[in-house]
């Protein structure tokens, strides 16, 4: 019988990725935190968010070769790398709120602890996505380990969203409450690493022990246009949701004028986003990725676009972003599915696997993504007179989160969508790749 994970082991590698999540998610508050506390100009933050992601995905592909050439311990290939990571991200984050606040040039200290976040989090996020092709080689498994991911990492973000700013009220609320609430993410986040670390086993083994050279990586990311393609389409994905995600406190706050349908807003994307991460992959199965990852996308959009025509009132509010929580469930759990697919695409084509180099792609799709959601924002937010600290807004400003709620995201995944229309690796072809994969290293077994 082929050997594959078990429920205990699906539990752990869905905590790990959870507590993960929650350390991303609650740093997704920094933009408001930075604006409503500390009191930082909202162009000011946009240009640290937009300018800080971009910079720092940049070294994502340093950083993904460095993984896949880290030595090799009695873990496996990554997870002690993941436990390592993990733990700096935690402390990190607590950092990312508490320099802001306790030092005299708030801006400067956002501007490091930012920068260092984003550094620290390749060193987590890397290895955890290179664990998803090697935990489990068979299509089932790995479809059901993306829905996790993808589940987790999206569930994290709605609830996140939804149940943040009520803890950090009843924390006391200021400064002090959102250390307090941090602290207690950070500490969750490295109890859920470290239980994924120990538990989750690495199956599947590269079927060369040679490392790859930097000339391969170049060979792999710019021969096929596979690779430059889902990295667009990931890039427009991360920044629709980066956008969707940072504007909703704003959106609730401003334009609907009561904090209380945050909350519900966030419970009622969840659930879609869970029907969305299981039921897509598993009818991708039968027809494939592609087909099923753009229609994920045209449902976000739709449900985004459609909060400009419906009235601000919360019926038909919340059921436009539970269309988007539907449509991004889907996507992004076929998005890991899709990376999976690429990691035995190249070593079919090219006899060595990357998984730490395409993790990275990931990587830097989500900060770059989130540095253009939030960068967006934050622009949106000074150009239409937004004032910080906490106090009303004039109508333009609350046109502007409307837009940067709806129109802005909407407009992001139409280019993610049109970018993806291009992919060319095939259910048929990703079959093959596998199969014959499966071939070679039952030859390299058989004595």
């Amino acid at each position: 019988m082929e050997d594959r994970p078990g429920l205990v082991e699906k539990l752990a590698f869905f905590g790990g990725v959870a507590g993960g999540a929650l350390m991303g998610a609650a740093s997704g508050f920094l933009l408001l935190y930075l604006t409503d506390v500390v009191g930082i100009g909202a162009a000011a933050v946009g240009t640290l968010m937009l300018v800080a992601r971009i910079v720092d995905g940049a070294s994502d592909p340093i950083m993904g070769y460095l993984v896949d050439h880290l030595p090799v311990t009695r873990w496996g290939r990554f997870r002690l790398y993941v436990l390592i990571g993990g733990i700096l991200c935690a402390v990190c984050l607590v950092a990312l709120f508490a320099a802001p606040a306790w030092f005299p040039n708030a801006l400067l200290a956002a501007w490091i602890t930012y920068l260092l976040w984003g550094l620290l989090l390749d060193l987590f996020q890397i290895p955890v996505t290179s664990l998803l092709p090697v935990v489990a080689g068979d299509a089932r498994t790995r479809s059901q380990l993306a829905s996790i991911v993808g589940l987790t990492g999206l569930l994290a973000a709605a609830l996140s969203t939804g149940a943040t700013l009520p803890i950090v009220q009843a924390l006391g609320g200021g400064t002090g409450g959102w250390l307090t609430y941090v602290s207690m993410i950070a500490l969750v986040g490295c109890v859920l690493v470290t239980l994924m670390a120990v538990r989750v086993r690495e199956r599947v083994k590269p079927l060369s022990p040679e490392r790859y050279r930097l000339s391969d990586v170049r060979r792999v990311f710019f021969a096929h246009r596979a690779v430059p393609i889902l990295l667009t389409s990931k890039v427009a994905v991360q920044a629709a949701s980066g956008s969707l995600t940072a504007a909703m406190p704003y959106f609730f706050l401003y334009y609907i004028g009561d904090q209380a349908y945050l909350s519900a807003a966030a419970l009622v994307m969840a659930i879609p986003m869970v029907i969305g991460a299981i039921v897509v992959p598993i009818m991708a199965r039968r027809n494939g990725a592609k087909p099923w990852y753009l229609l994920s996308l045209a449902v976000s959009i739709a449900g985004l676009a459609l909060l400009m025509a419906v009235p601000p009132t919360p019926l038909p509010v919340l059921a436009c972003f539970a269309l988007t929580g539907f449509g991004f469930g889907g996507a992004v759990a076929l998005g890991l599915v899709l990376l999976a697919e690429l990691a035995d695409y190249t070593e079919w084509q090219y006899g060595f696997r990357t998984e730490a180099s395409l993790a990275a792609m990931t990587s830097f799709a989500t900060k770059a993504g989130s540095g253009v959601g939030g960068g967006l924002l934050a622009y949106t937010l000074a150009a239409t007179g937004y004032r910080s600290g906490g106090v009303a807004q004039g109508p333009e400003a609350i046109q502007g989160i409307l837009y940067a709620q709806s129109l802005i995201p909407a407009a992001i995944g139409i280019v993610g969508a049109l970018a993806f229309a291009a992919y060319p690796i095939t259910r048929e072809i990703a079959s093959r790749a596998a199969a014959e994969l499966a071939d070679r290293k039952l030859l390299l077994t058989q004595p």
